[in-house]
C-alpha cells in the first residue's frame, strides 16, 4: 500500500451541552482580558504618576494609590522575589510583589531595580519615575506635574505578548479537526497539537462498542476529543483517545507499543479490515 489516500471520520451529530456556548464565551472574552492588559498601559500610558496638592495619584490600568503629603521616601535598589498578583511586563510592572528588603510592596514601575520607597501602609509604595528628583521636588513645594517612568511600556512587546494568546482564542472560536489518512502503509491521524502514525504491520486492531469514560487528560469539546480518557475494559482502564464522537455506535482500538488508542472513523469496519488484510 503506497500514497494517501482520506479516511472519512464520523460526523454524525452530538448533542451541543447547554453549557458549552456559555464556556466558550467566558474563555473567549477572558482571552480578550488578558490581550487588553498587555495593550491597555501602551494605549493609556501606564502606570503614571500625578503630582496635586501636596499628594501623588499613581494610577496603573486597573489599581490607583494616593500617596499623602509628608509620607517618609527613600531611594532604594529592589529586589523582586516573587509577583503575588498582576503584571511583571517590562514597562509595566504593577502589582504587588514581594520584595527582599520591604516584603509585600505596591508596585507601580518599570521593572527597573532603582526605585523610590515610599513609607505607605499597610505596603510601601514603589514608583521609578524618569525623572526622581522633579517628582519629589514638585511633591514637597505642593506644585503639579505629570511623571512617567523611564522606560514605557511598548506597543510591539505587547502586540507580541498578546500575539502568544492567539492559538489560544482561535481554539475556542473555531473547532479543532481530526483526519485520518492512510500514509505509505500506515494509518496517520492529525489533531490540533499533535500526530500519530500507526503501522500496520505492528499495530493490532479491534472494534468496540464501549463509549469513551471521563477524561483523565486533554480536550473534551463536542465533535472534539484527544487525551487520555478512562474506559471500563479496553486498554487496561484507559485509553488514548482521537475521536469526534463520545459515544459512538462503534469505534476502532489501535494497540501499539503498549498504549491502546479510540478512533472513530466512519466506518470502523473498514478500517480494521484493511488492518487485517494489509
Amino acid at each position: 500500500m503506497t500514497g494517501h489516500e482520506s479516511v472519512p471520520i464520523s460526523t454524525a451529530p452530538e448533542p451541543m451541552p447547554w453549557w458549552w456556548p456559555v464556556a466558550r464565551l467566558v474563555l473567549c472574552l477572558g482571552v480578550f482580558a488578558l490581550c487588553g492588559l498587555f495593550i491597555l498601559p501602551v494605549l493609556l500610558g501606564r502606570p503614571l504618576y500625578k503630582v496635586q496638592g501636596g499628594q501623588i495619584t499613581v494610577r496603573g490600568v486597573q489599581a490607583q494609590t494616593i500617596i499623602p503629603a509628608g509620607t517618609p521616601v527613600t531611594q532604594d535598589q529592589i529586589e523582586i522575589r516573587r509577583k503575588v498578583i498582576g503584571s511583571a511586563m517590562v514597562g509595566y510592572t504593577v502589582g504587588q510583589f514581594d520584595l527582599a528588603r520591604h516584603g509585600l510592596a505596591n508596585l507601580y514601575t518599570d521593572g527597573s531595580d532603582h526605585a523610590l520607597v515610599f513609607r505607605t501602609t499597610p505596603r510601601v509604595t514603589v514608583l521609578t519615575p524618569a525623572d526622581p528628583e522633579g517628582l519629589l521636588q514638585a511633591w514637597r513645594k505642593n506644585q503639579t506635574g505629570i511623571f512617567r517612568p523611564a522606560r514605557p511600556a511598548s506597543f510591539s512587546s505587547a502586540v507580541w505578548l498578546s500575539l502568544l494568546l492567539l492559538p489560544l482564542l482561535v481554539f475556542f472560536v473555531r473547532r479543532p479537526q481530526l483526519n485520518y489518512r492512510w500514509v505509505d502503509g500506515a494509518l496517520v491521524v492529525n489533531a490540533a497539537l499533535s500526530s500519530r502514525r500507526f503501522p500496520v504491520e505492528s499495530t493490532r486492531a479491534e472494534l468496540t462498542c464501549e463509549r469513551l469514560g471521563s477524561r483523565l487528560f486533554g480536550t473534551a469539546t463536542p465533535g472534539y476529543y484527544t487525551g487520555t480518557f478512562a474506559m471500563k475494559s479496553a486498554g487496561g482502564g484507559r485509553v488514548q483517545a482521537y475521536a469526534t464522537l463520545a459515544r459512538p455506535n462503534a469505534a476502532l482500538l489501535l494497540k501499539t507499543e503498549g498504549k491502546t488508542y479510540y478512533l472513530t472513523p466512519e466506518d470502523p469496519q473498514a478500517v480494521l479490515d484493511r488492518f487485517r488484510t494489509t
